[in-house]
């Protein structure tokens, strides 16, 4: 993984912070895998810029925070975060500390695999906590 592709990652992150899609920082066909109960994958930028619309309606006070980057290799980067909201109807308030794992090419950020469980995360680059 190059300076280039986590700063690429670092973008990202920072863009979403400040309610911004960075859609032009993702490939067209980007994979996007979370822990959601039905397991399915979001494939391809216009899909993703859907998910991330619907999302962005259902909570207020959306807060997107970055830890760390940390470059496993393969062009792959553990990211660590913290988000917290609360529910746009319901005022329910989250806080989660999510793990997530982006491969990044040509400036463009190809996959993101979110893991709900750091340590599930950190199997599949080769790391332990």
């Amino acid at each position: 993984m190059s300076r280039e592709d986590v700063e690429v990652v670092r973008a990202i992150h920072e863009r979403w912070r400040r309610g911004d899609s960075a859609q032009e920082l993702f490939d067209p066909e980007i994979e996007w895998s979370t822990p959601h109960p039905d397991g399915s994958a979001i494939r391809g930028r216009e899909e993703l810029l859907a998910l991330l619309r619907r999302s962005a309606g259902a909570w207020q006070d959306f807060r997107l925070e970055l830890d760390e980057i940390r470059d496993v290799g393969g062009h792959r980067d553990l990211v660590l975060f913290l988000e917290s909201a609360r529910g746009r109807v319901s005022g329910l308030e989250t806080r989660v500390r999510p793990t997530g794992i982006w491969t990044v090419r040509d400036g463009r950020a190809i996959s993101f695999k979110a893991y709900g469980d750091r340590t599930e995360a950190l199997e599949p680059v080769g790391l332990r906590d």
